[in-house]
């Protein structure tokens, strides 16, 4: 189970907030749940058949045989292939048991009314606000529809001020519970977010989509998507949690006035309560994601913009609390961390196989490109040509224009080969003024032709020599180097600003 699902199964949203649908009998705990709940209600029932007498007898019967179905329908029942509304209705059928017992007992006169207040206590644990509306309502009638309904002897007008008393605790005891436990869940589930937070920036893993999954569950909400700009400015989603399809998620913000591209220009937060109404809001984000409330978070690090962060609702809703606001910023700083951490390893990753003059490929990665091209063609038998590019008269150009010059030649000479090799071409730094170059799925006389466009792109009027060679059976990277070196050395004793080549021996 992804962190996105695992925290938003149980996370119940911060005062003021709806929140996911929350299933307290189709849970693996379901029975330790109500065990408490139905053991007062047993006791009750036995209390009540043992003194029984036979006035009064059907009614405890039937309170116990309503009793005994709630039970095994909480049981039996596949809640979690039903609605998650449905469950409310276990609880709220108890009231009929309360009120059998009751009237059973001598109507109000019957110590019976506090055991309404169980279904209040678990619609307050596990219910939503609106089932816990439902069941003070649920309370109110079962105590005073009879005074109203039967009247005296057993439920005479003096009973109303312990009625009223009780359903206004139920009314007052209800809700503050309610609060007092999503605050709880919510304090968890927001340390349960930080541990993420700090798993995800010390795996070696993209932490990106961990984190945007902990901005979801601090916040409450339904899913979070990362935009991070492309080289062309233009923001992309380069995480989100668990459904989302990121490929289609992108803004640009120099033509588009969405809250994405409004954040990102301004560094300023922005919340949409409902994005079906609010001008602002991206049209095409609703109907990929079915977002409704938006909360659009900038992320920046030391006063740069790096990213920005949305975190959607599937349901308007007019405020989110301080609280949330505090903790989602917060998982927005831990993003930029991130995102720089990510930037620095990549750097360090280029580094490790860039010349740092030329932007080529050095030694070490050309090793590694020239075994794996090699192993390539061995496996297709497609064609692989070797070259060796030398700058003619390098040195006498460093004497005369000075070795800031020469290395401004060489980036260029980079840039300009660039131009004509193709995207699978490598190019690496040989040494000094000297490159590698290693064509896959080219034979001699394509790479010849290549050769004599490369020569003409030297860039301040120089020349430059190549050897060519293409790989033949037994060929080893040294064995192709060596030929091409051989080819380059006969290029140059020829006259240079040429192409020489070598064909591979038939046999190893």
């Amino acid at each position: 189970m992804s962190a996105a699902r695992g925290w938003s199964q149980w996370l119940v949203p911060r005062p003021g907030q709806p929140g996911p649908a929350k299933r307290p009998l189709s849970a693996p705990s379901a029975m330790r749940r109500g065990a408490p709940f139905v053991s007062v209600a047993l006791v009750a029932v036995v209390v009540e058949l043992w003194g029984a007498v036979a006035s009064n007898l059907v009614v405890v019967a039937a309170a116990s045989i309503a009793l005994a179905v709630l039970v095994l329908v909480a049981w039996v029942v596949p809640w979690d292939r039903l609605p998650a509304w449905s469950e409310a209705l276990v609880p709220l059928g108890y009231f009929v048991v309360v009120a059998l017992l009751r009237h059973a007992r001598g109507g109000a006169s019957a110590g019976y009314p506090p055991l309404v207040m169980l279904p209040i206590i678990w619609m307050a644990l596990y219910g939503t606000r609106a089932q816990l509306h439902i069941a003070i309502a649920a309370l109110a009638v079962t105590l005073l529809a009879p005074l109203v309904l039967v009247g005296a002897p057993f439920y005479p007008s003096d009973a109303w001020g312990l009625s009223l008393l009780t359903v206004a605790i139920g009314a007052l005891a209800g809700p503050m519970i309610q609060r007092l436990v999503e605050q709880a869940r919510q304090r968890t589930a927001d340390i349960v977010a930080l541990g993420a937070i700090t798993r995800a920036l010390t795996a070696g893993a993209d932490p990106r989509p961990e984190l945007c999954a902990a901005a979801a569950a601090v916040a409450g909400a339904g899913f979070a998507v990362l935009f991070e700009p492309d080289d062309d400015g233009v923001l992309v989603a380069t995480a989100g949690t668990v459904g989302l399809d990121l490929d289609e998620l992108r803004v640009d913000p120099q033509t588009e006035t969405a809250a994405t591209a409004q954040v990102w220009r301004t560094g300023r937060r922005l919340y949409l309560a409902d994005a079906r109404t609010d001008p602002r809001a991206s049209h095409r984000l609703a109907d990929l994601t079915g977002a409704v409330a938006v909360l659009v978070q900038p992320v920046t690090r030391d006063g740069r913009r790096t990213a920005v962060l949305l975190v959607c609702f599937p349901q308007a809703r007019a405020r989110l609390p301080e609280a949330a606001l505090d903790m989602v910023e917060l998982v927005a700083a831990e993003i930029a961390a991130a995102i720089d951490r990510a930037d620095l390893v990549a750097l360090l990753a280029a580094q490790a196989h860039t010349d740092a003059l030329t932007g080529a490929a050095n030694r070490r990665s050309w090793d590694e490109a020239l075994d794996r091209e090699l192993a390539r063609a061995v496996r297709t038998g497609d064609p692989l040509t070797v070259a060796l590019l030398d700058m003619d008269h390098f040195k006498a150009y460093n004497d005369s224009f000075g070795h800031n010059a020469g290395d401004a030649l060489l980036r260029d000479l980079v840039q300009a080969l660039r131009t004509e090799l193709r995207t699978g071409d490598v190019i690496a730094r040989w040494g000094g003024e000297e490159f590698a170059l290693a064509l896959p799925v080219c034979d001699m006389a394509q790479a010849q032709l290549i050769a004599a466009r490369l020569l003409r792109l030297i860039p301040m009027g120089q020349t430059a020599s190549i050897g060519l060679t293409q790989a033949g059976p037994g060929d080893t990277p040294r064995s192709l180097v060596e030929r091409a070196d051989r080819a380059l050395y006969a290029a140059k004793n020829g006259g240079r600003n040429q192409t020489g080549a070598l064909a591979a021996p038939l046999v190893a």
